[in-house]
């Protein structure tokens, strides 16, 4: 996978903006700011606004890239929008399992059985997205699967695929997971997986918005010191997802680093910690 870039700038002009990128300087940032500005007011004069200026990658610093043996970057750590850490990895799929998606297509059929398990007297959402997991597991036994239950429904991390996140194929199996359908969107758009690792700020009871990225002054930066200070406070208390099932072979050792990295950050161990 690529790393994320590292400089941005924003190009302006009256009331448009567009930002710039680069992984080298500042100054190549400029330059594709402004070609994008450009590109933009061509699109607001001719009525074609909407995705004729070109793609972009996530806006976000990054705090961390893991590397394999080989030093080949298999996964980032970066600070999304609203000011969580995130993992960003094509080393494998990561479906979030949209648990009234799954209620959708499975009415109120009742869960006999998710791994193995005994049926449950219950028709919960949470018990049918559990269901659907089961079902996927046993219809891929080639693929590892790794279930954690998140605040709103559950992450399935699933290694041995060898499925870019943008393919058919991984398309599929998000289908076959209900998958929410705007975070497999983003899967194809920016060619990686994403997995939250800590909490949302809101959910942990912080109710001060993350500040603009990147900071356009030393004040703006001093304001991006305090927010982050006050959100490490608040997220202490609280885990991000809990592990629940792993089924199907072992993940590889490369994977395994991820994994290893996925769930001490959001504190997969400490179970008694409640999720956001």
């Amino acid at each position: 996978m690529e790393p994320l870039p590292k400089y941005w700038i924003a190009a302006r002009k009256g009331s448009q903006t567009a930002w710039g990128w680069s992984s080298r300087s500042l100054d190549d940032a400029r330059a594709v700011g402004y070609d994008r500005l450009a590109r933009l007011l061509a699109a607001v004069h001719d009525g074609t606004i909407r995705g004729s200026y070109g793609w972009a990658p996530p806006r976000e610093l990054t705090l961390h890239e893991e590397r394999d043996d080989a030093g080949v970057l298999i996964g980032v750590v970066s600070r999304n929008r609203y000011g969580a850490d995130v993992l960003n990895t094509d080393h494998f799929l990561i479906a979030d399992v949209d648990v009234r998606q799954t209620v959708a297509q499975h009415g109120r059929r009742l869960l006999r059985r998710a791994f193995g398990r005994p049926e449950e007297s219950t028709n919960s959402p949470k018990t049918l997205a559990l269901r659907q997991i089961g079902e996927f597991a046993s219809a891929h036994p080639s693929v590892g699967v790794r279930v954690y239950e998140t605040f709103g429904g559950f992450r399935a991390i699933l290694t041995g695929t060898g499925l870019p996140p943008d393919s058919l194929g991984a398309a599929t199996l998000f289908d076959e997971l209900a998958t929410d359908q705007v975070y497999a969107r983003l899967c194809r758009k920016y060619q990686t997986c994403r997995a939250r690792l800590t909490p949302k700020p809101w959910r942990a009871g912080l109710r001060a918005s993350a500040p603009a990225w990147p900071p356009a002054d030393p004040d703006a930066e001093g304001q991006w010191g305090s927010w982050l200070r006050d959100y490490q406070a608040a997220s202490a208390p609280y885990a991000t997802c809990r592990l629940v099932e792993v089924v199907g072979p072992p993940p590889r050792p490369s994977e395994q680093r991820l994994i290893a990295l996925h769930d001490r950050v959001t504190r997969v161990a400490e179970k008694s910690l409640p999720l956001a």
